[in-house]
């Protein structure tokens, strides 16, 4: 029974409490990296814990501290426990004085609340641990100095309200804890992140200049070895630091050649002979003291100056990378791209402008660039439509250039401005569009042949209803010829009726040869004939086609034609094959509903200055939803015997016209189609692609 229990206790565990070998290898490595961090961080103590004013952990220079920092900038705040426990051990078992546990505790928290606090604002305020700029630099420093001086505020204080620092040397005791902890995380921290940023690629290794790199290393580290050497040779006088500048030599050099990596491990080397110097020399502690601030300036001011080397070594080489890509992409580009002045005169050309021009590069840089593009007929010329453009849609011109040879080829024109030094530059993207034209016209051509069998079914479909027109006339004209014969076939004919009769024969004759021409007009095929188009005509063709068919299926047609409408740019076939589609469907819908309106109105009205809008309007039940959204898709149809061509196809007939072809449904009832066609003198916008 125990066991079941055990047993059922562990199955009700739930998941997300569970070990798993992730979150145990995770401990595992959190735990092992902290008891390293501990170790390391005591040993560093034990090291620098000299000249210990008081007893207490107040030196010239505390390594510690930067050991501290880096961690936390690398880890994060979370880490402070560990922080406080380094501290906590370290203050517990260094001091050379009994201490009071509580002062321990408190000075522990003020340090690593410091520290802690200092690395959150770092994050806050944009501060990247790659250390990639001189603001990174510049912001460790500024922090730096303000977070160990208010750490050693609290330090100091702590251990003097616990009577181990005297109130009368606690000034004192601040500056000295301040200018070492500084110090520490200055020196140490930027090498410390070096080891976690990233190594740069810079290509395959060459043992030649990997060569001459280490003997460059070897001379900056005997350089830094003979400045120390000269300083402390000279510590003995009356004048210790009148050599320290000395040590600058070597850290410019190490800076402008290596960057910040190499200053900052240079920075940590000159401080570890600094400290060993004076005390194998064993100078007093104002000496000390002295020397850790001129150390304090050499090392910032080696940290910015390999900052600042750093970050254009880092430019200049994307600035490179960039420019590589950009020739990469400008000799790829199938598209001729050119630069040319304010002047127009050409400045650069990719390998794609040498194939369009047939010219080399040599030939065209300098070039007016009206020598090789023609200006659009009635428009400004090209520089200065380049110059006034204002266009930013990626829109292009369609303009002709000029061969070398002389040849004439159509191309699309793309313009881009840019500011160099203060003078305007402008980026010319050429496309040849020769084969999009022969493209367009092949289209323009099938679409034709499309409309025109389209337009064959139609008068087939309507053969029964004009079938019926023509036998009215043909049998009149049957009756007044019979008519007629009778009255010669008479002793004494009687002219005035024989006139009458051969009159109605001739009036029939041209009422049947009226429909015969409309409709051998409506199927004519050929090549689009664009021009000036009245729509009150336009629409009166189509009514008449159609109102055959509509009165067998009794519906009237009505026209609603606003006057002193402006002439359209049409082809009037064409659109008169669309009105005759809409007007059909209008018709088979009434019919098939059995609507009891039967009704169908054709509206034109100027929609705006340039802009014509037609509609046809039914009554019949309009169009259901689940068919409006493919209404205009081929072969898309809601008749038994459709082929589901015709709407398509006049879609594509408005949209060539620079119009579209839209469906509404009506009110009360039915549906609406519309349409726009352009009027005369306003061409139908066309960008290039």
């Amino acid at each position: 029974m125990i066991a079941e229990k055990g047993a059922e206790n562990v199955a009700h565990v739930p998941v997300w409490a569970a070990p798993t070998p992730s979150r145990i290898g995770r401990a595992t490595v959190a735990l092992s990296l902290s008891v390293a961090y501990i170790a390391l961080y005591l040993t560093l103590d034990r090291l620098s814990f000299i000249e210990a004013q008081h007893g207490i952990g107040i030196t010239p220079w505390s390594p510690s501290a930067g050991l501290a920092m880096a961690l936390l900038i690398i880890k994060g705040a979370r880490w402070s426990p560990v922080v406080f426990a380094a501290e906590l051990l370290s203050a517990a078992t260094l001091p050379e004085v009994a201490i009071p546990s509580a002062p321990i505790v408190i000075a522990a928290l003020v340090v690593t609340g410091g520290y802690a606090s200092a690395t959150i604002v770092l994050r806050r305020i944009g501060f990247e641990a790659r250390l990639h700029r001189t603001f990174d630099v510049s912001l460790l420093i500024a922090v730096t100095i303000v977070s160990s001086g208010l750490a050693a505020c609290g330090y100091v204080a702590a251990y003097a309200a616990a009577g181990v620092v005297p109130w009368s040397g606690i000034l004192d005791a601040v500056v000295r804890y301040w200018i070492g902890d500084a110090i520490g995380i200055i020196v140490l921290v930027p090498p410390l992140l070096s080891l976690t940023r990233p190594k740069e690629y810079s290509g395959p290794a060459d043992h030649n200049r990997l060569g001459l790199q280490f003997c460059e290393i070897a001379a900056q580290a005997a350089s830094i070895v003979a400045a120390l050497s000269l300083v402390f040779s000279q510590v003995v006088s009356h004048h210790p630091f009148r050599l320290f500048y000395v040590l600058f030599l070597p850290m410019i050099w190490i800076a402008m050649r290596r960057g910040l990596a190499a200053t900052s491990w240079a920075v940590l080397g000159i401080q570890v002979g600094l400290i060993a110097g004076l005390q194998v020399q064993d100078q007093s502690e104002a000496t000390l003291r002295d020397f850790q601030l001129l150390m304090f300036a050499l090392a910032t001011t080696g940290l910015i100056l390999g900052a600042v080397v750093s970050e254009r070594h880092r430019l200049s080489r994307a600035l490179a990378e960039s420019e590589s890509r950009r020739r990469t992409i400008l000799n790829t580009a199938r598209d001729g791209i050119l630069m040319i002045d304010d002047n127009g005169q050409i400045q650069s050309t990719n390998p794609a402008v040498e194939r369009l021009f047939a010219q080399p590069d040599d030939c065209l840089i300098g070039l007016d660039i009206d020598e090789l593009i023609e200006g659009a007929p009635n428009q400004p010329p090209l520089m200065s439509r380049i110059v006034s453009s204002q266009s930013t849609d990626g829109s292009a011109w369609e303009l002709n250039a000029r061969r070398a040879d002389g040849q004439v080829f159509p191309i699309a024109l793309s313009v881009g401005r840019s500011d160099s030094g203060g003078a305007e530059q402008y980026t010319l993207v050429i496309r040849d569009i020769t084969f999009r034209r022969k493209t367009e016209a092949r289209a323009r051509q099938h679409q034709a042949e499309l409309a025109h069998v389209s337009r064959v079914s139609l008068a087939g479909e309507m053969a029964g209803a004009l079938a019926h027109e023509l036998s009215q006339p043909l049998t009149a004209i049957a009756a007044y010829a019979r008519g007629c014969l009778r009255l010669l076939a008479k002793p004494a004919p009687e002219p005035a009726m024989l006139y009458e009769g051969v009159s109605e024969v001739v009036q029939q004759a041209e009422r049947a040869g009226d429909v015969l021409g409309r409709l051998r007009e409506f199927v004519r095929g050929g090549a689009w004939r664009r021009g000036c188009v009245e729509v009150g005509p336009l629409i009166d063709a189509a009514v008449s086609l159609a109102r055959i068919e509509a009165m067998q299926n009794e519906v009237e047609i009505e026209a609603r034609i606003d006057p002193g409408l402006p002439p359209v740019l049409a082809d009037h076939i064409q659109i008169e094959q669309v009105l005759l589609n809409l007007l059909r469907n209008a018709i088979d819908a009434i019919a098939t509903a059995d609507s009891q309106k039967r009704l169908i109105v054709v509206e034109a009205h100027c929609k705006s200055g340039h802009t014509v809008q037609i509609s046809v309007t039914d009554s019949g039940p309009g169009v259901i939803s689940e068919v409006a959204n493919r209404l205009f898709e081929p072969f898309m149809t809601t008749k038994p015997e459709g082929m589901g061509m015709g709407l398509s196809i006049s879609r594509s007939i408005v949209e060539s016209h620079g119009g579209r072809l839209r469906m509404f449904q009506s009110v009360d009832s039915g549906a609406t189609f519309v349409f726009d066609l352009p009027t005369d003198g306003h061409e139908p916008s066309h960008h290039a692609a």
